[in-house]
């Protein structure tokens, strides 16, 4: 009963997050105008911090016939190589901000912007809209559907009072911090480790349940922290990385590489199922040193520094998902990436939760866990598997 109940929750939690990554955006709205500009712009970007209320609220709400067509190429990667064909054809460079009126009419930078764009806008009154061939149209006789990449079209009618860029940041993050937090937690690395831990406090103390309880609420508070902190590392490391451009726009698509790769690791594992897998879980020769140290957490304050030092042994199998949201995550600042870390560590931890929960209330024993996850192992794999190679698909080609 316990298998089939785990075995049902698990491929749920996977399908839902599947499914919600390929979840599509709104459509943009088309509005009218007479005067229309390309702007280029990424969400992480200081530079386009100082610019984006100008160009994307302020201005188009003194100028009615103001158009702007949007393209943000940080979060929006399918607008990355738009940046680079713009270039071709305007020689406008690759810096953002960055506005084109068209051949040798441009302004880069965030002060050349604020400076010069408003009385662009009244000596280029009229202004055709520039598109990626050189060519230039009329925004009323424009399709919007024909133009490349995913742009927003702001114009007095569409400016809101909403922060547009934190909106459209929490549609593309949501799903995929999801997906990769549901690949960790239920990746079999970290189950069986917390199973080799619930074996040695019921040696020790076979009557005793809440040490069971505590000893495995301080193993799992350990593991959270630890992993809170070095999700911290990683975004930092990426935003160092980050602080280049023409590095920043291939990032996104080397993460999506990644995650491919760890997708068909974990599909290797389901057809052709060898323990201590690559990535995919604990080394064999790092299990004796780890099962060594659990017999030294007899008490809560020993859990907790053993599960502390065990973070170290997971990271081999546990790495990948979290370098990939790392990566992700890195476009903004640190404070606004401590949420999505909490949400990504909890989700992390939540089977350790309940396993915990289940042979502490009786549920099950610790026999009965581990021999599901030697049942199901294949079957986890199989989930994380294609979980991820459908995130990392969605990331390299641009679909999300």
């Amino acid at each position: 009963m316990l298998g089939v109940v785990m075995k049902k929750i698990v491929i749920a939690i996977g399908l839902a997050v599947f499914l919600l990554l390929f979840s599509s955006a709104s459509p943009l709205e088309a509005g009218e105008s007479s005067t229309c500009v390309v702007y280029f712009t990424g969400i992480g970007c200081p530079h386009c911090a100082k610019t984006d209320p100008v160009v994307l609220k302020e201005l188009p709400e003194k100028y009615p016939n103001l158009v702007v067509i949007e393209y943000e190429i940080y979060q929006q990667r399918q607008n990355a190589p738009l940046i680079y064909d713009y270039h071709q054809v305007y020689q406008s460079g690759l810096s953002i901000p960055l506005v084109i009126f068209g051949q040798n009419k441009f302004i880069s930078g965030d002060l050349p912007i604020l400076e010069k764009f408003e009385d662009a806008i009244e000596s280029e009154a009229g202004n055709l809209c520039p598109l990626v061939d050189g060519t230039g149209i009329r925004f009323e006789d424009l399709d919007i559907s024909s133009l490349p990449g995913q742009p927003k079209i702001i114009t007095h009618s569409l400016v809101e009072e909403t922060d547009l860029k934190t909106v459209v940041q929490s549609e593309l993050t949501l799903p995929k911090i999801l997906s990769l937090a549901v690949v960790d937690a239920v990746n079999p690395c970290a189950l069986a480790v917390l199973i080799m831990l619930l074996f040695a406090i019921v040696t020790f103390s076979p009557k005793k349940k809440h040490h069971i309880l505590l000893a495995g609420l301080s193993f799992i508070l350990a593991v959270f922290v630890m992993y809170l902190f070095y999700g911290l590392i990683i975004v930092r490391i990426f935003q160092l990385v980050n602080a280049l451009t023409s590095v920043k726009l291939w990032l996104y698509r080397v993460l999506g590489l990644a995650a491919i790769i760890l997708g068909i690791l974990n599909i290797k594992d389901f057809i052709h199922y060898r323990p201590g897998g690559f990535l995919t879980e604990m080394p064999m020769f790092l299990r004796p040193k780890v099962q060594s140290l659990f017999f030294k957490a007899s008490s809560p304050k020993g859990a907790f520094i053993v599960g502390a030092l065990v973070t170290i042994f997971l990271l081999p199998c546990t790495i990948g998902p979290y370098v990939i949201a790392g990566g992700i995550l890195s476009t903004l600042s640190m404070i606004k990436t401590l949420p999505w870390l909490l949400l990504y560590n909890f989700i992390f931890v939540l089977p350790m939760l309940a396993i915990v929960g289940l042979v502490y209330w009786g549920v099950a024993r610790v026999e009965d866990v581990s021999g599901w996850k030697d049942q199901n192992i294949r079957y986890l794999h199989l989930i994380a598997g294609l979980v991820i190679l459908g995130l990392g698909l969605a990331m390299f080609f641009g679909w999300a």
